[in-house]
């Protein structure tokens, strides 16, 4: 639920610039007052919601990670319309979207994944895990897409255009196979860590390649590619290799810095104690 909340501020104060921009409000201290109002009702409402009809489990920190995944596709959109109609030197006819589309566009790419999160908890009962995992795809897909897009470029002034549309492709194709692995396979804390790792080793292993470019005539970008698959070989041997790892059970996840509790007294009233790691 604190993930719900903390996302929950986000996404009401993103409501707020969105419906600013809609308005046309260029006054910075009228501006600030939906930002500020949303961000407040949106977890107030959300616990009310929780309080009224409890969440079930994995459904707060499902729709807590749709909203983030669906934000980011709107921004993506956006990003992409922005870099293929020319960038920072649009042409007077580039048809690029000013900034209440871009926001427009993120308000409801937020808000279909909230939606879809929430269907997907509902359904899943997802482990915090499982989300880590969808959303640790979207990060590699994109990583992978975006080098990919990028080398794969015939002319380097076209690169950016083919980091924008790899990257866009590879981060919904990374949601969606992680997403359909993690409806029969839930990786632990270990495994993640060395997925990213793996991807991140295999992404530098392959750097030497650029060595061979030296006194060539081939275009030096196209080594991107390797880089690419580099890191997709690691992500893969990496998540072969810890498949079956487990975390430990005596590390917990967090541990408060003191506890406090109140007992009731024999004699009437209550005794009140704390202790703390010191």
């Amino acid at each position: 639920m604190a993930y719900l909340y903390g996302v929950g501020v986000a996404y009401g104060a993103g409501t707020g610039i969105w419906l600013d921009s809609l308005a046309g409000v260029s006054d910075p201290g009228i501006g600030i007052i939906a930002p500020v109002a949303f961000g407040i009702a949106m977890p107030v409402a959300t616990y009310i919601w929780d309080a009224n009809d409890e969440l079930g489990r994995g459904v707060p920190s499902s729709i807590a990670t749709g909203l983030l995944l669906g934000g980011v596709e709107g921004m993506a959109v956006s990003g992409l319309q922005w870099q293929l109609t020319g960038g920072v030197n649009p042409g007077p006819n580039s048809g690029q979207w000013t900034f209440p589309a871009w926001s427009t566009i993120t308000f409801l790419g937020a808000t279909g994944g909230g939606i879809g999160g929430f269907a997907f908890g509902e359904w899943v009962h997802p482990d915090p895990k499982g989300l880590a995992f969808i959303s640790s795809g979207a990060g590699w897909g994109s990583l992978f897409g975006g080098m990919l897009g990028a080398g794969g470029a015939s002319d380097p002034k076209y690169s950016g255009n083919g980091a924008a549309i790899g990257g866009f492709i590879s981060y919904n194709a990374g949601i969606a196979a992680t997403g359909f692995i993690s409806l029969g396979y839930t990786p632990s804390w270990e495994a993640l860590k060395y997925m990213w790792l793996g991807d991140v080793l295999g992404t530098v292993a392959t750097t030497p390649v650029y060595l061979f470019y030296i006194n060539s005539n081939n275009t030096a970008q196209h080594g991107l590619i390797a880089n690419a698959l580099g890191g997709l070989a690691g992500l893969g041997i990496a998540a072969a290799l810890t498949a079956n790892l487990q975390d430990s059970p005596t590390t917990s996840s967090w541990t408060p810095p003191f506890t406090v509790a109140a007992m009731p007294n024999p004699n009437g009233g209550a005794t009140l104690t704390a202790s703390g790691m010191w």
